[in-house]
């Protein structure tokens, strides 16, 4: 198994990535000392740079996801908000077919942040709500803005 990890600064703090066998494994809001990088990487971190430098929208890199079959029904539900837009917890427990606080506890289970865009789930009074990331509700709020500044 060839496992890859790179760190990087961004506009929204350092961000870190993980590969495992070719595939991205983690994204996260955090800097790591133990670094080691790959084609792969750099072609994410690429792509985070465009994403943050308004350039593109979507990323495009082979990721895998690691969950339950419960985890991935939400995580795949989350992928198909748009940039820019929020949906709330509510929303996609109907979609899932479960209670909105096991939504929210399974977003803060994601491993691959910004790739599925947790931070776009919300209250259904429009407020944050939470968010796992090192940074928090802050974090959210900036990425958010930064997206609804850039549609």
């Amino acid at each position: 198994m060839s496992t890859f990890q790179l760190s990087f600064k961004t506009k929204l703090g350092f961000v870190s990535v993980m590969e495992v066998d070719g595939y991205i494994t983690d994204i996260a809001f955090k800097k790591i000392s133990k670094q080691k990088s790959s084609p792969q990487l750099l072609k994410v971190k690429n792509q985070i740079k465009q994403f943050l430098n308004r350039k593109i929208k979507k990323f495009k890199f082979k990721t895998k996801t690691i969950g339950s079959k419960t985890q991935l029904k939400v995580w795949n539900e989350i992928k198909k908000i748009n940039y820019a837009k929020t949906v709330s917890y509510n929303f996609i427990s109907k979609k899932t077919k479960l209670h909105p606080r096991h939504v929210g506890r399974i977003c803060g289970q994601n491993r691959l942040l910004l790739f599925i865009p947790c931070h776009r789930v919300i209250r259904s009074s429009g407020l944050m709500g939470g968010f796992s990331a090192k940074g928090g509700i802050n974090l959210k709020n900036k990425i958010l803005k930064f997206e609804k500044l850039n549609k």
